[in-house]
C-alpha cells in the first residue's frame, strides 16, 4: 500500500506520473468528495497512491 502525506506530497506525485495538478484543484476536489483521502486526524492527510491511480483511470507506479 503506497501512501502519501499532504497535498504537497500528492502534487510531486502528480508531477512524477506526467499529471500535474495544483493545490487549489486538489483542496476543491477533497471539498467537493471527487477526489481519494483520509483525514484520521485534524491536520493529517492521507492519500492512497494505489486509490489515487484507480481514480485518474490508470494504473501508474
Amino acid at each position: 500500500m503506497r501512501k502519501v502525506r499532504g497535498v504537497e506530497a500528492l502534487v510531486d506525485y502528480l508531477k512524477s506520473i506526467n499529471c500535474p495538478m495544483g493545490k487549489s484543484t486538489i483542496y476543491n476536489l477533497m471539498r467537493t468528495k471527487n477526489i481519494p483521502f483520509n483525514k484520521p486526524t485534524s491536520g493529517v492527510l492521507l492519500f492512497d497512491l494505489d486509490e489515487i491511480d484507480k481514480w485518474l483511470g490508470g494504473e501508474s507506479n
